[in-house]
C-alpha cells in the first residue's frame, strides 16, 4: 500500500482551504469597511459640533444685521459692532476665524436660511427665528445626511432681518 495522498485529496483539501480564506477575506474587508466609514461618521459629527458651537457662541450677540456677502456668504453684523461671514461650498464650512474642510466621502448641498415672523407682536418678546441649515451628504449613501442647524430667536420690532439666501 502507498503512502501519502492521491491528486483528489490534494484538490479538496486546496479547494476547503481557498473557500475558508475567502470568507475570512470577506470578513477582513466588511470590518476595514465597518472602521473607516465609523471614522467619517465620527468626524462629521466633530464638524457638525464645532461649527454648531461656533456659530452658537457668536449668536449670544445680538444680530442688527444679515447681508449676502457673496455666492456661499452670509454676513452677520451684531449690535456691538462686530461681524462674522459664514462661507460655505461644496467642501468646506467657514464661520469667524474657524475653517474647516469636509470629508472626502462628504459634500453639501441645498443649505439655505430662513426667517419665520410669528403672529405674536409683543414688542418686548422675540416673535421671530432664523434657521440656518446646512446638510452635509455622503457620496455612497444620498438618503444619509447630516445636518448643521442653528436656531437664533428675535425681536423684530427691535432688529428687522431681511430675508437672505446662499
Amino acid at each position: 500500500m502507498k503512502k501519502g495522498f492521491t491528486i483528489v485529496e490534494l484538490i479538496v483539501s486546496f479547494s476547503l482551504a481557498m473557500i475558508i480564506v475567502i470568507f475570512l477575506l470577506k470578513i477582513v474587508i466588511n470590518l476595514k469597511n465597518l472602521y473607516t466609514n465609523s471614522v467619517l461618521k465620527t468626524e462629521i459629527v466633530n464638524i457638525q459640533s464645532i461649527i454648531s458651537n461656533e456659530i452658537n457662541k457668536s449668536f449670544e450677540k445680538t444680530i442688527v444685521d444679515i447681508n449676502n456677502c457673496g455666492e456661499g456668504c452670509i454676513n452677520f453684523t451684531y449690535l456691538d459692532g462686530s461681524s462674522d461671514n459664514l462661507v460655505v461650498n461644496t467642501d468646506t464650512i467657514e464661520f469667524g476665524n474657524y475653517k474647516t474642510t469636509i470629508p472626502d466621502e462628504y459634500y453639501i448641498k441645498n443649505q439655505s436660511i430662513n426667517i419665520s415672523y410669528s403672529g405674536v407682536f409683543d414688542k418686548y418678546k422675540n416673535n421671530s427665528i432664523l434657521i440656518i441649515s446646512i446638510p452635509i451628504y455622503n457620496q455612497r449613501v444620498e438618503d444619509e445626511s447630516y445636518e448643521i442647524r442653528v436656531v437664533y430667536q428675535f425681536n423684530s420690532n427691535n432688529y428687522d432681518l431681511k430675508q437672505v439666501s446662499f
